[in-house]
């Protein structure tokens, strides 16, 4: 009689840092290169990992790289303190050390990528739509909470907060970029906290 819980598994067993290994070389290589340089042969010679473990997880160059932005680059639906400064704060601080850390770059390659490629524009079409989503979210949690003005626009109070950072970031001379991260929270804050002031000015 064969022992089969005793019998030794075929084959090798499933690397549990695979993804790990991909996703950083993927948003390194996407940060630097766009999608025009974005590629299984890329990731393979970077991290070493076959393309046909590649193929396994990923069937297609732009599924890996919305699980690669979805995992390394950035997330807003699970933004929600219960409190609107501190969901907006929370946006701010993300944003401003994604778009001035070494991956910076991504949003201006997604940018061009999605204006450029029909294939990456309807790939990351569900991702950029859950984040506007989420964004959104935000406020419209904060009117029911009355954290804001009745029929206050959820895409205005969003729109000011990232529009905001990323011009901040994107404005910014290269020569001060060390400045500007030394005190890029406490921008965030007051970036915050202006917005919402307009928000819930009352008019005569």
């Amino acid at each position: 009689m064969t022992d089969t819980a005793a019998s030794p598994r075929r084959g090798r067993p499933r690397d549990p840092g695979v993804e790990d290994r991909v996703f950083d070389a993927a948003i390194d290589l996407y940060s630097r290169l766009g999608w025009a340089g974005f590629s299984f042969e890329s990731v393979t010679r970077i991290t070493g990992v076959g393309k046909a473990a590649l193929y396994r997880r990923w069937p297609t160059r732009s599924a890996l790289l919305v699980e690669t932005l979805r995992a390394r680059w950035y997330t807003v639906g699970d933004i929600d303190t219960g409190r609107l400064r501190d969901d907006l704060r929370k946006l701010a601080d993300m944003l401003l050390t994604r778009l001035t850390g070494p991956h910076g770059s991504v949003h201006l390659q997604i940018l061009m990528d999605t204006r450029n490629y029909d294939e990456v524009r309807d790939a990351t079409a569900a991702y950029r739509a859950d984040l506007v989503l989420a964004g959104r979210a935000m406020a419209r949690r904060a009117v029911a909470r009355g954290e804001l003005p009745p029929g206050t626009n959820p895409t205005l109070i969003i729109d000011l907060v990232v529009g905001g950072i990323q011009n901040h970031v994107l404005a910014t001379p290269p020569e001060l970029k060390s400045k500007m991260q030394e005190q890029m929270h406490r921008y965030g804050e007051q970036l915050v906290d202006a917005v919402l002031a307009g928000a819930t000015a009352r008019g005569d």
